[in-house]
């Protein structure tokens, strides 16, 4: 299952809390973000990106200096289709060619 590099502001629902945090990475069943603010793990969470809207549980948490990077599964019922939608900036890193001739 291909995992693609993204980078959009999307909104995350964690209890009846909103934030606004980065899209950096999404595959059909998950994504990760990247959040100012503490998420706690295994909890149910709602991502909203424009008119999509995925839900999921946190799977993993890793706390760095600018923040936490977060992963998340998606519910079954909410896999992401990229027909339904695109973040703005999307890369399929299989179709970089490494230029080094390795």
């Amino acid at each position: 299952m291909p995992r693609y590099l993204c980078s959009q502001l999307v909104s995350l629902r964690e209890n009846s809390r909103d934030s606004v945090v980065n899209l950096e990475e999404i595959w059909e069943t998950g994504a990760t973000i990247e959040s100012e603010d503490a998420v706690v793990e295994g909890a149910a969470v709602e991502i909203r990106c424009d008119a999509a809207v995925f839900t999921g549980r946190t799977t993993r948490i890793e706390r760095h200096e600018h923040g936490w990077t977060v992963e998340i599964e998606f519910s079954p019922e909410t896999p992401w289709n990229p027909e339904k939608f695109r973040p703005q900036h999307l890369l399929d890193v299989s179709t970089v060619k490494d230029k080094s001739g390795a």
